[in-house]
Order: C-alpha cells, then sequence, then structure tokens
C-alpha cells in the first residue's frame, strides 16, 4: 500500500491551496495512522480484480471490481492518479477526528489487521440500476469485523457530466469530482460502520443535504458535487461509540510568565498509565503561542501511584519557536518567536491521541505542573499555577464525577468550572477565549441542548487535596438511542434517484452514542490568591491574584459493566421493555 504516502497528502493539500473554498485545501490535524485500530481501505484497481460478491443485478456485479481510471471519465480533463488522491483526502477528512485509518491502494488487503472496511473505488458506471455504489450491509453497531462496499464512479459521468452538468466544462474541476465520488466512498464506508440513511438535522446544523448520509435519491448533482459532506451531530455520535474517536484527551491553556525575564521554553509534566509514550497527534499552533510542534520525553523517572493507579512520568516540552507568535489576529507584541516576555499572557495546547475506553481502564492523562526555562534552559524562579483533572470516575451509586486536584505547593481556588456535553469534537485552536463551538474545518454546530452548565463557582483547595464533582448519571438519557428494526431496513432500501438499495443486507440492532456525549467539554479557572508575579506596566513585582485557564475535552465512553459487548443503558431499556 506505498502509492498514497502522507507526502502525497501533504503535496496535494499544498498544490489545492489555490482553489478557492476547497475542502481538499485542508489537512486532517489528527491524522495518526498508528494509533488507529479501524483500517479503512480504499482500493483503486488497475486492472479487475477479484472481490466479494454482493451485487443483485448483472448490472450491480461486484466481481471483478472494475478499474479507476480517468479515461472512463471523458468530462474530467485531469490525471487518475490526481483523483484517486484527491478522493482520497475527501475521505480522510470525512473520518478524520475517528479511530479509523484511510489507506489508499489498488489492490485487496491483507488480513494483518482484525478490523477491516475494504471499499472497491472504481469508474465504471451503473446507469442500469442507477447507483452510485452499495455497502455489504447497514452493519448496525458495527459487529461486523470485515466488510465490503462498491463504488461506480463513472455514474456520475452518465448522470451528469454532460453538457450543462455539475460535472461538465467550468464545473468539472478536480475539486467538485472528488466531492462527488468521495461523498459516496465515504457514504458506503458509513453503512458498513453501522450508519443508516439519515434526514435527521440537530439543533444549529446545516442543511441535511450536506451531510454524508442521507439517502441518494435526497441529493442533486450539485449538493454531491459543490460541497464535501460531512458527517452530521447524529451521524457523528453513532460513529463515535461504533468504531471511537483517535482522541482521549485535548487540552489548552492561557498562562502568564511570572518572572521578568522572558521564558525560551516550557516543560509541562504529565503523568500517563503506560510506559510507552503519550502520543500527541495535534498540538495549537495559533498566534497566541511562543512554541509550536511540542515532543513527549520519557518515562523521567520512576512510576508514581495516582488513584490506585500506576503512572509513569513524562515531560511535554515546548520549545520550538512559532514564527506567527503575536502576529495576525493577535493583539500586542508579546515578543520574539520563542519567548514569552515577563508578565506577558500566552497559550499553549495539545490532544493526547487514543482509543475509547471502558470503565476499567485507567486515566488517559493527568497533568502535574508547568516549569518555565530561561535562554540556557535553566529552571525559572515562577512558574504559573494549575489544576489537574481526572477522566472521570464512576462511582457505587451511578454518578460519573471529575476529579480536580490541586497538586500544586501552594492553595488553589477553582472557579468558574463550567461544561458542555458535544456530540462532535471541538477544534483545537477553538479551545480559546471567545471561540467557536466548530470543527477542525470550521463547520460550527452546538452543544447538545440543555447540556451547558456551570459545575463550581469557586472552591479552594489546598495543597494536594481534591474535589469530586458529579458530571453524569449512568442511567440518564442518551443523546442518540435508534433502534434499528427489521422493519426499519427494508424501508432504508430506497436510495437511488430511481428506486432500489445501496445496501445488500441490512442488520437490525441499536445504535447509541458514548456516555456522557461523543465529548464532553470543561473550562476553568487556576487561581493562585497570593502569587508573586511581574507586571510590565509598573516594571515591579507584584503580589495578589494570577489566573491560569484550562480548556479540556474529553473523549465519551462505552459503558459495558458486564463485559457482555452490549451498552449498560441499552440492556437496562432492553429489561425494561421485557418487564412491560
Amino acid at each position: 500500500m506505498k502509492e498514497s504516502s502522507q507526502l502525497r497528502r501533504t503535496a496535494l493539500a499544498l498544490a489545492l491551496l489555490s482553489l478557492s473554498g476547497s475542502a481538499l485545501a485542508a489537512t486532517c490535524p489528527a491524522y495518526n495512522p498508528s494509533n488507529k485500530a479501524n483500517k479503512l481501505y480504499l482500493v483503486y484497481p488497475t486492472a479487475p480484480l477479484a472481490f466479494p460478491s454482493f451485487g443483485f443485478s448483472a448490472a450491480s456485479a461486484t466481481n471483478p471490481a472494475a478499474p479507476f481510471t480517468a479515461v472512463d471519465l471523458p468530462s474530467y480533463t485531469g490525471t487518475t492518479v490526481a483523483l484517486r488522491d484527491a478522493v482520497s483526502h475527501v475521505v480522510e477528512l470525512d473520518y478524520c477526528e475517528f479511530n479509523v485509518q484511510v489507506i489508499p491502494g489498488s489492490a485487496l488487503p491483507p488480513a494483518t489487521f482484525a478490523r477491516r472496511n475494504v471499499v472497491a473505488v472504481t469508474t465504471k458506471a451503473n446507469m442500469t440500476d442507477g447507483l452510485f455504489g452499495l455497502a455489504q450491509a447497514v452493519d448496525t453497531n458495527d459487529p461486523t469485523a470485515v466488510d465490503y462496499s462498491y463504488v461506480w464512479g463513472g455514474t456520475y459521468q452518465g448522470w451528469t457530466g454532460g453538457p450543462g452538468g455539475a460535472l461538465n466544462g467550468a464545473n468539472s474541476t478536480l475539486d467538485r469530482w472528488a466531492n462527488s465520488i468521495g461523498g459516496t466512498t465515504a457514504h458506503e464506508a458509513g453503512h458498513n460502520y453501522g450508519l443508516a440513511h439519515n434526514t435527521i438535522v440537530g439543533t444549529g446544523e446545516d442543511t441535511y443535504k450536506h451531510h454524508v448520509m442521507p439517502a441518494g435519491g435526497s441529493l442533486t448533482a450539485e449538493d454531491r458535487a459543490g460541497y464535501r459532506r460531512h458527517f452530521s451531530d447524529h451521524e457523528f455520535s453513532v460513529l463515535a461509540a461504533n468504531v471511537g474517536l483517535s482522541l482521549q484527551t485535548m487540552w489548552n491553556w492561557d498562562l502568564v510568565n511570572p518572572n521578568a525575564a522572558p521564558a525560551h521554553s516550557l516543560d509541562l509534566r504529565v503523568l500517563y498509565p503506560s510506559a510507552t509514550p503519550p502520543v500527541i497527534d495535534w498540538a495549537y499552533a495559533g498566534c497566541n503561542s511562543p512554541w509550536i510542534n511540542p515532543t513527549v520525553i520519557g518515562p523521567i523517572g520512576p512510576s508514581e501511584i495516582f488513584q490506585g493507579g500506576t503512572y509513569y512520568p513524562y515531560t511535554v516540552k515546548w520549545s520550538t519557536p512559532n514564527p506567527g507568535w503575536g502576529t495576525g489576529g493577535c493583539v500586542g507584541l508579546p515578543g520574539p518567536p520563542g519567548q514569552a516576555p515577563g508578565g506577558v499572557k500566552f497559550h499553549i495546547g495539545a490532544s493526547f491521541a487514543g482509543v475509547n475506553f471502558g470503565l476499567s481502564t485507567l486515566n488517559p492523562i493527568v497533568i502535574k505542573d508547568i516549569a518555565l526555562r530561561d535562554v540556557a534552559s535553566n529552571p525559572m524562579a515562577l512558574n504559573p499555577r494549575l489544576h489537574a483533572f481526572d477522566a472521570g470516575t464512576l462511582d457505587t451509586i451511578g454518578n460519573l464525577n471529575l476529579g480536580v486536584f490541586n497538586l500544586a505547593a501552594a492553595p488553589l481556588v477553582v472557579r468558574d468550572l463550567q461544561m458542555m456535553e458535544l456530540p462532535r469534537v471541538l477544534a483545537l485552536d477553538q479551545m480559546v477565549v471567545n471561540g467557536r463551538i466548530a470543527d477542525f474545518l470550521g463547520v460550527p454546530f452546538e452543544p447538545w441542548p440543555n447540556t451547558t452548565r456551570s459545575l463550581v463557582r469557586e472552591a479552594s483547595l489546598s495543597q494536594g487535596k481534591g474535589l469530586s464533582v458529579p458530571i453524569a448519571k449512568v442511567g440518564q438519557a442518551r443523546h442518540v438511542y435508534e433502534v434499528i428494526t427489521a422493519d426499519d431496513c427494508k424501508k432504508s432500501q430506497a436510495d437511488r434517484f430511481t428506486a432500489g438499495p445501496d445496501t445488500a443486507d441490512c442488520r437490525p440492532g441499536t445504535n447509541i452514542d458514548l456516555f456522557p456525549s461523543t465529548t464532553v467539554y470543561f473550562t476553568a479557572n487556576s487561581v493562585d490568591p497570593n502569587a508573586t508575579y511581574w507586571d510590565p506596566e509598573k516594571r515591579a513585582y507584584v503580589r495578589g491574584a494570577l489566573s491560569t485557564r484550562t480548556y479540556y475535552q474529553l473523549s465519551g465512553r462505552r459503558l459495558d459493566k458486564d463485559r457482555n459487548g452490549i451498552d449498560d443503558y441499552v440492556d437496562a431499556r432492553q429489561r425494561d421493555a421485557q418487564s412491560k
């Protein structure tokens, strides 16, 4: 599978930057294949290729898989390689935040990985059945480890590649062809990951025609070509539960250098429940930070016990100068790149990769403290203060409690701790003061209704003390609870611009989102009420309150206490139904 490397993806993105508004110019900030267990193989045959057979007519036969070649698309004027890579990029963007690695190639994949979703992407047309794609099944809750689907890219040529069509003449751009074929590819893979056709539009969402999973008959040619469709709140939440997210925690901080001298680097000391270092798959690189590209060092010492679990200490180091520090939309002249002047506020942030975890898994990351370093890399006399947060623990009565800890060497006040439950992943660069609720491509969304709330107005914690804050109850209603019956499966078959199925099968089951939501977003201020810090206006050290602001996003979790493979909430609902 050597044909589409990270280098090619990067080159493609750069080459398409000139396409104003093009989704293909975007990149996935959280792309980290080594940490993703679900493999989504996009197979672009160069010659007829033996492939599993699940078509329902001669025209929809999936074996052999036809070649993918621009020769079959006379209205498209680019190369086969460019189109293949652009289609792959569209799919990568759609699955960016999930525990799904997108792997393009030209041959059937090996059986190396247990969970494989394989899509044959071809330029063959299927005008007889009017199909753009066909999935083996709506694999509700995704119990099937190996799935297959098929894409007829040539149907777009036959349907809308002629004169006046959405993919003809000036409309026949690489971007529009990639949106069309890539959207179908993401759609059919979505069926194999358990998604049915969906027209649910949540509060604050854009039109359902911009979403990946509407039935094909409800989309015009322009809907398909003119927009890179994305997963809706509902679709995203179901996928997050079925395949997991590629992150466990995302952290951002507003900090102040309390020293008179500039800080030239920053060490964040963290605890992690593994001797294998945590992986950073997304780091804040905006103009509010003196540094970019943090690195993980360690373990830097023996293991430690925290909340009854064994953790290993690491240093996350920020030292690479950020050329954009203090430029663009940032106000003031904070100092040269790589330096945080005395008394100046600055921002850092990082996302730590992982896979959704269950009840018995330890907290993914515990933030212990911060150390600023001078030009000679020596520790500075004064450092910002902050609280540590855990990933939430379940108590014996079914509460999920967020732990807030003071690991600093002074009393700290936690102030204005707030939370909101989100249906999708909030972009790291929006976890800032006045940040928008939007994804990494800037698509806005809203928290689930009635989930934005204040948890703690103000609480003082002495050194070494903690606070347990209830944030959810195991039995509370989920934001997504969707029972797919055999009758529902029959209804979901009407998909084409004529009529008929785009799935060979449909498996009844129950879709549910993570607990308490796809992600939970917290903000809080850590206040040292009696800090010594440099006041750049007075040009003197003063004593008083000094605040650090934490922005913390935590992935939801699966609940399966009895380890029967069924979410505990589904078990409870089924028991209730049987007792009536």
